[in-house]
């Protein structure tokens, strides 16, 4: 764990969850120990784990987790690999900032060859950026097409799926995402919901979604692959490249590199 001293953070990741502390929200100086490691010592101590703790007089207990830095959640730097039938993983990642690309790239975004997707989307999954030649699948709470293609080798591209925005179902819950992991897809952007949230932010692949909600999709089949889709402001086509982080989600005609 990496103390902030200068800026007055403390960031603490327990488990899948994420805790940060303002500089008005300091530690108590009688807060001194976790498994009788003085805080200082943390620093050092990036793996340890944190079961019990002080405060003043008053010894309370808290859940076993693993305390790592926030930054092993950013994914820029883990590369791709292959299963052992050959099926190309999900551990791409984005080689290059939205932000840069949007700031290197004006001609590109004035022509329309570069657009940026309304901010729209929540971020699941433990990728925080992906990038990949994009799939595309139109359905309306049903999402038989899309189990059809994230049980299809993904080869590093990403699944854009539009739901109609609806909210009143899911159309990818934690099964499926494991799936796509699997199956070696970068990641899958939903126009629409998603389920068993905690799942998806246990796998390690990247999702954005309008949000969550636990009622199942219908499965009738009905719906449209690789057809142009409008999303959030942006109409996506087929074997275009999206690209995401934690700043937005980029649709670029070419393939971009620095």
């Amino acid at each position: 764990m990496q103390v902030l001293s200068n800026s007055g953070k403390l960031a603490m990741v327990l488990g899948t969850r994420t805790i940060l502390l303002h500089s008005n929200h300091r530690f108590p100086p009688s807060l001194t120990h976790f498994n009788s490691f003085p805080l200082p010592s943390l620093q050092s101590q990036p793996n340890t784990t944190a079961s019990s703790g002080m405060f003043g007089d008053r010894y309370f207990p808290m859940p076993r987790h693993s305390i790592n830095t926030i930054m092993s959640k950013i994914c820029f730097s883990k590369k791709a690999g292959t299963t052992s039938n050959g099926i190309l993983t999900g551990r791409h990642r984005a080689a290059i900032a939205t932000a840069d690309v949007c700031d290197s790239n004006a001609e590109l975004l004035a022509n329309g060859d570069l657009r940026a997707l309304d901010p729209l989307f929540k971020m699941y999954g433990q990728c925080l950026a992906f990038s990949g030649s994009i799939v595309t699948v139109k359905v309306f709470e049903d999402n038989v097409l899309v189990r059809q293609l994230l049980e299809s080798k993904g080869n590093g591209r990403v699944l854009v799926i539009d739901g109609g925005g609806s909210t009143r179902c899911a159309l990818v819950g934690g099964n499926l995402a494991q799936t796509a992991r699997d199956m070696g897809w970068a990641g899958i952007v939903v126009n629409g919901c998603i389920r068993d949230v905690n799942e998806i932010n246990g796998c390690d692949i990247g999702v954005r979604a309008l949000g969550s909600n636990p009622l199942k999709s219908n499965k009738k089949a009905v719906g449209e692959k690789h057809v142009p889709v409008r999303i959030a402001g942006t109409l996506i086509h087929d074997e275009e490249w999206l690209y995401a982080d934690s700043d937005g989600i980029l649709i670029s005609k070419i393939k971009l590199s620095v």
